[in-house]
This record gives structure tokens, C-alpha cells and sequence, in this order.
């Protein structure tokens, strides 16, 4: 007898036993277990969203705050410098 047909001859003898089970309540759990995993996944796309665009805010806020205090510093130099009492 040949390799193949010893392997296939085992095979059959390893699965002459094999009784058909239902199947029916794990599928139903993998199919919720995949609809939970959707649902998490769609969750963490819209707080990675969330986060860029609060990152942008951020960003724009410093931008911002930053135009303003070299401007506030300007004018303090502007009155240290052109209008200090004690001269020069």
C-alpha cells in the first residue's frame, strides 16, 4: 500500500466516528462577537476623528494665543522703551 492511500485510509478511520453537532449557537455567538468587534472598531474611528480634530482646535488655540502675547510684549516694550521716566 502506497503513503497516500495509508495516510487516507487513517483519515477515514479517524473521522469514521465523527457525528454531526449543531453548530448553530456558536455561529450565533461568532456572528455577535463580530458585531461587537464592528461596533468597537466604528467607535475607535470616531474617537481617532474626535482627537484630530480637537488636535487642529488645539493647534489653531496656541497659533492664536501666541500672535497675541508677542503682540502684548511688543506694546511693553514699546512703553519701556520710548517712555522711560528714569532716561536712559
Amino acid at each position: 500500500m502506497s503513503n497516500l492511500a495509508t495516510r487516507v485510509q487513517h483519515t477515514e478511520e479517524s473521522v469514521s466516528n465523527f457525528k454531526e453537532t449543531d453548530t448553530s449557537i456558536l455561529q450565533e455567538r461568532l456572528v455577535t462577537v463580530e458585531e461587537r468587534l464592528q461596533f468597537n472598531s466604528d467607535n475607535i474611528d470616531d474617537v481617532w476623528d474626535s482627537l484630530e480634530k480637537l488636535d487642529v482646535e488645539a493647534k489653531d488655540m496656541e497659533d492664536k494665543l501666541a500672535g497675541w502675547m508677542e503682540r502684548e510684549i511688543a506694546k511693553v516694550y514699546e512703553i519701556i522703551n520710548t517712555g522711560n521716566p528714569l532716561g536712559q
